[in-house]
């Protein structure tokens, strides 16, 4: 499966204390959406107009607006800016499949580039007006390796005034990224040379808000986690073999859960004899699963740490292993059993801070997007 890793380097106008520059990524089961907006001016007034054009074109985009849709509406609207003291942005709004094709709209922003092992270059587009306003298009597929490029003028518009009469431009971008380009290059230091470049050319100064974002398309790392009981036996054999059938690293949290699959998958249980730290829940032992272990405790223990720094963590225990599988991984699926538990509605549970699974799977889900994974949730 493809994934589409964003690096950004951002850089404030010199002078100012905030960005006028504004970025969002959403990834769904449809693809990834990822929105840059440049809001007019600098400063304060300038990064509200583009908060606000971010959040707007990606509500409408949630609402099940297509992409083109949004961005005409938005774009549309922005003439009243022109001639109303209203917030006014630019923008650059990309859908990116997971087969690769993509789709970018571009709204008084830089041209977006295609780069590829042959080198980077600047996507044609296709201009059409929106209401009084000019949108352009760019189509095209993203091979593995492949990296689609969105900028701010910040960018496009270096050395203005110092021997470039209207800026690089996005030609001149492409062709800094050729000429330095190397093919054991790390590409996720492509963002911060070329915004180190737009400094330099501006005389060690960002003469406006510059950013760069590279939209980098690799194999992603997949993990399935299967936790709890489905709401009927009769999907046991099923269930089971989601975990059988799963692609990448395969988690099972919750004793329960291990009983169904060993019985349906006809795979015995083993218990760990390794000493764990007081607290830790126990760990088992399944053939092609690479981490068993409880349920309830164990996932509302990995929500009270995710964010903790892989150094801390002091002891090998099952949690701390899960933690480091999950922050490790693009694409996470999560199979979630609906069997009641009465167990888990004790007041003992509760006193001790134990959420039940399903607050617990929602936390979780929701810290892991925050960090840009691509999370399905799945309910049996």
């Amino acid at each position: 499966m493809k994934f589409f890793a964003d690096y950004v380097c951002q850089e404030k106008k010199t002078g100012y204390i905030v960005c006028g520059d504004y970025y969002l990524c959403d990834r769904n089961e449809t693809g990834t959406v990822y929105l840059l907006c440049d809001g007019i001016g600098s400063g304060v007034y300038a990064n509200i107009a583009a908060i606000a054009c971010a959040e707007r074109l990606m509500e409408l985009i949630r609402r099940g607006v297509s992409l083109r849709a949004s961005a005409e509406m938005v774009a549309a609207s922005m003439n009243r800016a022109r001639n109303e003291n209203i917030p006014f942005s630019a923008f650059s709004a990309a859908l990116i499949s997971h087969s690769g094709q993509f789709t970018v709209y571009t709204y008084e922003a830089p041209a977006p580039l295609l780069l590829r092992t042959a080198g980077a270059r600047v996507l044609t587009t296709r201009v059409y007006t929106a209401g009084y306003e000019v949108i352009s298009e760019s189509v095209g597929w993203m091979h593995r390796g492949n990296g689609l490029v969105l900028s701010s003028d910040g960018v496009t518009q270096a050395g203005m005034g110092h021997g470039y009469g209207f800026g690089i431009g996005s030609e001149g971008v492409a062709d800094f990224i050729n000429r330095n380009r190397k093919p054991d290059d790390d590409v996720t230091q492509l963002p911060r040379r070329v915004v180190d470049y737009c400094h330099r050319l501006s005389t060690n100064r960002y003469e406006d808000d510059t950013t760069f974002v590279l939209l980098h398309c690799r194999e992603a790392s997949e993990l399935t986690l299967l936790t709890g009981p489905p709401s009927s036996s009769a999907m046991d054999y099923a269930y089971a073999r989601i975990i059988k059938n799963a692609a990448g690293k395969k988690i099972v949290c919750g004793s329960t859960t291990l009983d169904i699959i060993s019985r349906e998958l006809k795979t015995p249980i083993t218990t760990s004899n390794i000493r764990l730290s007081q607290g830790s829940p126990p760990e088992y032992f399944l053939e092609n699963v690479d981490l068993a272990t409880e349920g309830a405790i164990t996932l509302n223990q990995v929500c009270n740490i995710l964010d903790e720094s892989r150094e801390d963590y002091e002891d090998n225990t099952p949690v701390q292993r899960l933690c480091v599988m999950l922050n490790e991984a693009d694409v996470i699926r999560l199979h979630i059993g609906n069997a009641a538990n009465d167990a888990h509605d004790s007041i003992l549970f509760k006193q001790v801070g134990v959420r039940v699974r399903r607050a617990t799977i929602g936390t979780l889900a929701q810290k892991l997007r925050d960090k840009g994974k691509l999370v399905i949730e799945k309910y049996y």
